[in-house]
């Protein structure tokens, strides 16, 4: 039963690790406005360079998701951080102060996640120019 449950986990291994494109992804390639059916996609090179393309695309959209999170949370916690310091209680205003501080390190650290994401898309965008 080992012997089997091994062999399973192989082959399973095995596949994951195919060079050829499932229909999912050419999908998205084809939401990328990138035409597949006149690629030859039996070729490596080929292959490889969609391959690239889906990954910076799932960079891009990693970087650009966790931007926009943290630039979300960034506004929420200076706008609460900003009316508890405007308060009379000197604890308040200790958090308040804290909060703004924290806000300010959230938004510095979406920046680059935002810069990043376009980066992604350049490259993204000159392999896609390579196939047109």
């Amino acid at each position: 039963m080992k012997k089997i449950a091994l062999i399973i986990l192989l082959f399973s291994f095995f596949n994951g690790l195919s060079q050829s494109l499932s229909e999912k992804e050419i999908t998205k390639l084809n939401n990328l406005n990138l035409k597949t059916e006149g690629l030859n996609l039996n070729d490596v090179n080929i292959q490889k360079d969609l391959n690239e393309i889906l990954n910076l695309e799932r960079k891009r959209k990693t970087n650009k998701t966790i931007g926009i999170i943290l630039t979300a949370l960034s506004i929420a916690t200076l706008t609460a951080a900003i009316i508890d310091v405007s308060g009379k209680n000197d604890l308040k205003q200790a958090l308040g102060y804290t909060g703004i501080i924290v806000g300010a390190i959230e938004g510095g650290i979406s920046i680059p996640l935002w810069k990043s994401s376009k980066k992604r898309k350049n490259e993204r965008d000159k392999l896609i120019k390579k196939f047109e």
